[in-house]
């Protein structure tokens, strides 16, 4: 139990740890309070939800690299795999992610106007999935400007 605790705690004060985790709490916050606002009504759904502006995923993603560049060093192994991990992170939010809520619309339209059968009218698939660019490139930025903010202010003395 005493080891347990001690990872908490040093995972607790590792900036590679945490302020990836900041950073996506915050920005899901603001996704959610653009959402609500947009709808002129609080919603509380708004702020777990998969996909809209920004992207809480790209903003993660974007954060842990940077911290892994400034505490590994931008030229290292870890920073350099961290990149093609946020790159991969983010090609599939703009890209499988938006399509599969393409198609969601599509199949929701199909299913309340041909088809009969009263269960299969029941059926609706979650159309917000994925992100525009513009949502993406938002999070990366939000991303950035968090981790950077959050670093220096609280892990470097």
């Amino acid at each position: 139990m005493n080891s347990i605790l001690q990872i908490l705690k040093d995972l607790s004060q590792n900036p590679i740890f945490i302020i990836p985790i900041l950073v996506a709490i915050i920005t899901q916050g603001i996704k959610g309070l653009i959402r609500s606002l947009q709808e002129k009504k609080f919603l509380w759904r708004a702020f777990f939800e998969w996909g809209g502006m920004p992207s809480s995923h790209s903003a993660l993603v974007v954060s842990l690299s940077l911290i892994i560049g400034i505490k590994e060093g931008f030229n290292s192994t870890l920073y350099i795999l961290s990149m093609f991990f946020a790159g991969i992170v983010i090609a599939d939010a703009i890209g499988v992610r938006l399509a599969i809520e393409e198609q969601a619309k599509v199949i929701n339209k199909i299913i309340q106007k041909e088809l009969k059968d009263p269960e299969l009218k029941e059926i609706y698939l979650k159309e917000s999935t994925g992100h525009t660019p513009i949502e993406a490139i938002t999070g990366g930025i939000i991303g950035l400007i968090l981790a950077r903010v959050i670093y220096y202010t609280f892990f470097v003395k």
